[in-house]
């Protein structure tokens, strides 16, 4: 498979994430977070989300961009990091991670398995 431009692979990328989130009700801005009216690249019921895709081996995460993602939050919705790792050759071995922070983790697992 060829290569893609940086907003191509973003776009898919945000067009999975809203797939995979319906549940949630997710949806892709329609600017992919680019007007200052709507300025994260998918929201949900519970999470904002900035994604970010590359077909390099790295990607370098500072902590200010996470205090922006984290800025953007609203409604007490959850700040997450999307990452897609995409493979050229072989689009079904692209590795896709999340990042958010450890405190609305260990909240999301106590909502889940109850507290300790």
């Amino acid at each position: 498979m060829e290569a893609k431009s940086t907003t191509d692979m973003g776009k898919e990328f945000e067009l999975e994430l809203v797939r995979v989130l319906s549940f949630d009700k997710a949806r892709r801005s329609p600017s992919s977070g680019a007007s200052f009216h709507d300025n994260i690249d998918v929201t949900s019921e519970h999470f904002v989300i900035e994604a970010e895709a590359t077909e390099k081996k790295s990607y370098s995460v500072k902590l200010s961009f996470w205090d922006e993602v984290r800025h953007k939050a609203y409604n007490n919705k959850k700040p997450l990091i999307a990452f897609r790792f995409r493979d050229t050759k072989n689009p079904r071995k692209s590795v896709d991670l999340i990042a958010m922070d450890k405190n609305d983790f260990v909240e999301l697992m106590e909502k889940i398995y109850g507290r300790p």
